[in-house]
């Protein structure tokens, strides 16, 4: 392999410490979310009056990200520079938090669903998972602690976090997953999780590590669809995914397209209407967090990417890809891994037993 230009190094290492550094779902998630929810239900406040951390730190790191100059006539220069871009957008979400923030954001991860996905969310049949919740979050840190030993992931820490929307997240970069303190889990999800947040995305992080480039730890721009795609099949190879999982989050896919035109109340009532009150406060508040006036239009739209990447990932793979190509690192299906690997940018690594169990 032809030893990668240093300019294009430089600018990767710094891209990869910017998000060591910052945490943005910190960012992103309200700060008082049980206490918003109480106001909201209770009348006192038309909407959520969330609070969030200020991200004062948003223009000395977007100044950053304007000095770093990867060369953009080298492949990969080209693709650090997607990433470098993307990467200010978020930040103008998270210190703007405005509609036209999110806005071009949504537009340059194409996250806003077309008209045919939305019809094909319309299809999905209703269905409910009825388990009890019978584990807190010690229970599951502890398991999760041990599924990393394990897998020989040494240097990964599991924490309790207060102020998350997702009951689980993992922070590549930190080497860092985090459980939510207030979240109560069922059996099921023990294996489900450790299927969806270790066998894929702190894998795959790993993975990506052990490259030449930062980038392919911590995620190529277009490869959170198939990062969330691959979580959710890896749900399916293990018999662990949620009954109505398909429906929840067409149901989502639906919301975001409701969620452009509608403030918090109006969007909180109209998926009350198709999935009840109890699925509403939760699905509104990760469309809505983020943005400074949840009574405005405008949609934090991301959570697309699960339902649109479980479909993407299982016709990638049915089309005869190897599932290998997807464990190099945090990459995406419509990369160009093969001319990557063929270029020696990327190396083979190992793909967990769930998906060669049956090989």
């Amino acid at each position: 392999m032809e030893a990668l230009p240093r300019p294009l190094l430089q600018a990767d290492e710094a891209l990869h410490d910017l998000f060591v550094r910052i945490a943005f779902s910190r960012y992103l998630n309200p700060l008082n979310a049980t206490e918003a929810r109480a106001a909201f239900r209770s009348g006192s406040s038309p909407e959520p009056p969330f609070r969030y951390l200020p991200a004062t730190w948003a223009d000395p790191e977007l100044r950053m990200l304007d000095a770093l100059a990867p060369p953009d006539d080298h492949p990969l220069g080209r693709l650090l520079c997607m990433s470098i871009e993307r990467a200010r957008l978020v930040i103008h979400a998270l210190r703007d938090r405005s509609p036209a923030a999110f806005d071009a954001l949504a537009v340059a991860a194409s996250w806003y669903p077309t008209e045919a996905e939305l019809e094909l969310a319309r299809s999905e049949s209703y269905e409910t998972d009825t388990t009890e919740f019978q584990l807190d979050a010690a229970a599951l840190k502890l398991a999760l602690e041990l599924a990393l030993e394990d897998r020989d992931l040494h240097g990964w820490v599991v924490e309790l976090d207060g102020v998350m929307s997702a009951r689980v997240l993992v922070d590549g970069p930190k080497k860092l997953l985090r459980v939510n303190g207030r979240a109560r889990f069922r059996e099921r999800d023990v294996r489900k999780l450790v299927a969806h947040e270790i066998e894929v995305h702190a894998l795959r992080s790993a993975a990506g590590s052990r490259q030449p480039l930062r980038l392919f730890a911590t995620g190529t721009p277009d490869s959170l669809t198939t990062e969330e795609g691959l979580a959710l099949v890896a749900e399916e190879r293990a018999g662990v995914i949620s009954p109505g999982t398909g429906w929840r989050q067409g149901v989502v896919v639906r919301a975001v397209s409701w969620a452009r035109e509608m403030g918090f109340r109006d969007l909180y009532e109209r998926i009350a209407r198709e999935a009840g009150y109890g699925l509403a406060w939760g699905i509104a508040q990760r469309l809505k967090r983020g943005l400074a006036d949840p009574g405005l239009p405008g949609v934090y739209a991301k959570d697309v990417v699960y339902y649109l990447g479980q479909r993407k990932v299982r016709e990638w793979l049915a089309a005869g890809h190897p599932v290998a190509h997807l464990y190099v690192g945090k990459v995406g299906v419509d990369d160009p891994i093969q001319q990557w690997m063929a270029e020696g940018w990327l190396t083979p690594q190992p793909v967990p037993a769930l998906f060669t169990a049956d090989a």
